[in-house]
């Protein structure tokens, strides 16, 4: 299983020889035009369309945001990217249209989003059409159903495996669970806890463990953030392997 490393701006707080020697998920909504430029760097690169946070910004002009989505796939020479998964904006009839357009003009597959309330009809038609393809489980609103119900869970990627089809896990890093989820990959901003909480990591091997703050304790930042990063590449590392 491999661990994609997502979150925005981090990056820029250092960046040392074997920087890029890990799994990163990025979203067009935020990606710099650094980051843009050192795609081909990282071990693995996920580009998520961050259309749902488009509509919520400034962007309002949905075709143009999929030109500039297309051009930029096209420029950087993306290879795993995720669909335009607006269906509870636009409507699932729209959204399938404006993915098509994606695949016809970058002449690649998107890699599909499955939510519950498409139904588990569609999750094996997705599994006809598609070599990779993602679930939304990070356990808020319609993705819940993905923590209260990790047997359908893993039901519908077992069946995604017997059709010799790639999961991707949205926002899925569940300690407790993550072993007994056979993913093929997975995306999280968890270890980014120590910029948010100060909250420091630390891989030993066979667990994440979280270490809080003291009270009245001043965190340095950048510090934990930089720790963080590579106790979670550990975690990866460990991961590829035994998961």
């Amino acid at each position: 299983m491999k661990i994609y490393l997502a979150g925005s701006g981090w990056d820029k707080i250092w960046r040392g020889d074997n920087f890029y020697n890990f799994n990163r998920l990025e979203t067009f909504w935020a990606i710099s035009k650094h980051e843009a430029k050192v795609i081909h760097k990282y071990k693995n690169f996920m580009l998520d369309s961050g259309a749902f946070s488009m509509f919520g910004g400034e962007e309002t002009d949905l075709n143009e945001y999929v030109n500039k989505y297309i051009k930029f796939i096209k420029e950087y020479n993306v290879k795993h990217f995720f669909e335009l998964d607006i269906y509870q904006v636009i409507g699932k009839e729209k959204t399938d249209v404006i993915n098509k357009r994606i695949e016809k003009e970058t002449g690649r597959q998107t890699i599909p989003v499955f939510h519950i309330f498409l139904g588990t009809e569609h999750f094996k038609q997705l599994c006809e059409e598609y070599k990779y393809i993602a679930i939304s489980a990070s356990g808020m609103y319609h993705s819940k159903w993905t923590r209260q119900r990790p047997e359908k869970l893993k039901k519908l990627i077992d069946y995604a495996h017997t059709r010799k089809v790639k999961v991707h896990g949205l926002g899925y890093t569940k300690m407790s669970t993550l072993n007994q989820m056979p993913f093929d990959s997975v995306d999280s901003t968890s270890w980014i806890g120590g910029n948010r909480f100060g909250l420091a990591y630390e891989w030993n091997g066979n667990k994440m463990i979280k270490h809080q703050k003291r009270n009245g304790q001043r965190v340095k930042t950048n510090e934990v953030a930089r720790h963080n990063f590579y106790e979670w590449v550990k975690f990866n590392n460990y991961a590829e392997q035994k998961y």
